[in-house]
């Protein structure tokens, strides 16, 4: 009783939080809207004019190559509370000598509890705002069940302790944050791995179609297309200096020998809130993404220029990224430049998806038998239809054999009807008969063989 009991009291809880919780301010908390506002309105200038190309042909299909920047319900409150930890020098310090593991953990909640006063007041401010936000979503959710039969807990902050914010509301949100993210980001890869197998189950299908002539025709169109699109110049690897300075000299047209991290960051940070979030990172992707794709070329899939995209998002957010909260602030980005600086990494040529499979042999071959199985659920009238016709090309004299035996010549009617008897029916006279059939024609039996997916 007392487990069904606890989520309604938690529940009327968040209803009534005018009563625990002092109301959040209004006027603050309409500006921290309008600001928001603001940071998700669309990039201007150059960087909005990259991202267009690269979003132009991407919601088209089944796999639109597009999936939301990170948006949850709460993500907002995220990026507050982000905000506001990392305004503080003692918090950015202690991150810097933590480990990835711990992080994404939440293991850095054990370290606020001496931070200044006022970063608590921001925080706890930042947390009646969400709650208020969950109230009202709790409301509007049971008036349209009729009852809070559907209501679920939210498990990205403490509801044991609503008055204000304390550790295990970060470890719980870092902790729902990493969990979701990763669980879009598998999400996406499989959406895309899918496509690719779709798109090769369905060339295979043709292939198997065709004529021997009409198949190393085809295959041989498919390698020229392939060998066109992987022909473009070196890429630099995503988030290397030389990939930055060559953002810094061709897209923000300054000279390459005056390059400045700090000027740099300050530059492509589009909303002026001190971090890149994913889609300015993803802007400063848009010179190598044209090194290999074109929206105009046939050879080019736009679907997987959006992939790469987000693979090259991914590799500079690890490399930079280093309390794991998927924005990159202005220290991170300027202590990653100073690495760089002081241990040159190894510049290797960055492997696109043209020199990589998504997919296994295995992986494809399953999915081409479940794909071969709904084209026939989706078109059971060719299966049937198919047959009679085989069978009309395997036998087409039993047709004209009909009209001599049922029409014989004279000469023979006058036969006893012994005779008659004793001529066996299986026997009709073979050449006549093949004088008046239209020839027959048919490729080799050797290129027939049966596809062992299709069955054609």
């Amino acid at each position: 009783f007392e487990i069904m009991i606890k989520p309604l009291v938690i529940i009327a809880v968040l209803l009534v939080n005018d009563v625990v919780c002092p109301p959040p301010l209004r006027q603050q908390a309409e500006q921290a809207q309008a600001q928001d506002n603001v940071q998700h309105q669309p990039a201007t200038g150059d960087a909005q004019q990259g991202q267009g190309q690269a979003q132009n042909t991407e919601q088209q299909g089944e796999y639109d190559g597009r999936h939301p920047g990170y948006q949850f319900a709460y993500t907002k409150y995220l990026e507050e509370v982000v905000k506001i930890l990392e305004s503080d020098p003692k918090f950015n310090e202690r991150l810097k000598n933590m480990k990835e593991e711990d992080i994404k953990a939440g293991n850095i909640a054990d370290h606020i509890d001496d931070l200044p006063q006022e970063v608590f007041d921001k925080l706890h401010k930042a947390k009646f705002d969400e709650i208020e936000r969950l109230r009202k979503q709790i409301e509007e959710q049971i008036k349209a069940d009729g009852g809070a039969h559907n209501i679920k807990m939210p498990d990205h902050l403490d509801v044991q302790e609503l008055e204000k914010f304390h550790k295990e509301d970060l470890r719980k949100l870092i902790q729902k944050t990493v969990a979701d993210m990763n669980v879009m980001d598998e999400q996406r890869k499989d959406d895309f791995k899918q496509y690719e197998m779709k798109k090769q189950a369905e060339e295979d299908h043709k292939l198997a179609q065709m004529t021997p002539e009409e198949r190393e025709k085809a295959k041989s169109e498919h390698e020229e297309s392939l060998k066109r699109h992987n022909d473009h110049e070196k890429l630099k690897h995503p988030g290397s200096k030389d990939q930055l300075q060559e953002v810094w000299e061709e897209s923000d047209h300054l000279e390459k020998d005056q390059y400045d991290p700090k000027t740099f960051f300050a530059l492509h940070d589009l909303n002026g809130d001190g971090f890149w979030n994913d889609f300015e990172l993803e802007s400063l992707f848009q010179l190598e993404l044209e090194k290999m794709y074109n929206e105009t070329n046939p050879d080019d899939d736009m679907k997987e220029r959006a992939e790469e995209m987000y693979r090259m998002r991914e590799h500079v957010m690890k490399q930079i990224d280093v309390n794991q909260d998927r924005m990159i602030s202005m220290q991170e980005f300027l202590n990653d430049s100073d690495n760089q600086n002081s241990n040159p990494p190894k510049q290797e040529e960055w492997e696109d998806l043209g020199q990589k499979k998504v997919y296994t042999d295995e992986e494809l071959q399953q999915f081409e038998r479940e794909y071969a199985q709904k084209q026939e659920q989706q078109h059971p009238q060719e299966a049937v239809q198919q047959p009679p016709q085989a069978q009309q090309q395997v036998h087409p004299a039993q047709q004209p054999i009909q009209p001599v035996n049922a029409n014989p010549p004279p000469v023979q009617n006058a036969q006893p009807p012994v005779q008659q008897q004793q001529q066996p029916p299986q026997q009709p006279p073979q050449q006549p008969p093949q004088q008046n059939l239209p020839p027959v024609h048919h490729e080799p039996i050797q290129d027939h063989t049966k596809d062992p997916t299709y069955g054609i």
